[in-house]
């Protein structure tokens, strides 16, 4: 990933002790707990509903970094790619990596994916990938940061934690 423009770019992180609610970027955010998205994964993946964790998540993370992109005139590709990183991590859904981008199609790589670490520690190694809400924000990351319309782009997870891989592999591709 190149050198971001904007060395000042950081996540506005604030919790409010009386209402004990965190807001980043000034969006109230419920932070990621791996044990229970584990648990509403597995609840999805029982009634073959998987679709709606990935587009839950897609639409509400492209409307909350196009918001927050377009209020800070965050307009350098570099910035916005750097910040929906650093978003994915603030809000606990692990660590990802860039590691190709275009217009049509890209990869995305985690060493630490949160949902796999409590999928694990609830049932051990599962035989499918479990990463469905880190796809669909994924998606809208490219999406937001390509300046593309909301649901350009499929993301699949090719690789995981989950499944005894290494790390986790994104693979995402235009519509």
């Amino acid at each position: 990933m190149a050198e971001s423009k904007n060395k000042t770019l950081l996540l506005e992180n604030i919790f409010n002790d009386k209402t004990r609610r965190k807001y980043i970027n000034g969006v109230q955010t419920v932070f990621h707990c791996h044990h229970f998205i584990s648990l509403y994964t597995q609840l999805a993946i029982d009634i073959d509903e998987t679709q709606i964790l990935k587009e839950t998540a897609e639409e509400s993370f492209y409307n909350t970094l196009t918001k927050y992109f377009s209020e800070n005139n965050i307009v350098d590709f570099n910035d916005k790619v750097n910040l929906a990183c650093d978003y994915y991590k603030a809000v606990g859904m692990g660590e990802i990596t860039v590691e190709n981008i275009t217009l049509y199609s890209g990869v995305v790589k985690s060493t630490s994916a949160h949902i796999d670490k409590g999928w694990m520690a609830k049932w051990g190694k599962y035989d499918k990938p479990v990463n469905y809400i880190g796809c669909g924000y994924i998606s809208a990351m490219f999406a937001v940061a390509l300046n593309k319309p909301f649901n350009s782009y499929e993301t699949i997870e090719q690789k995981s934690i989950v499944k005894g891989d290494e790390y986790t592999l994104f693979k995402i591709v235009r519509k």
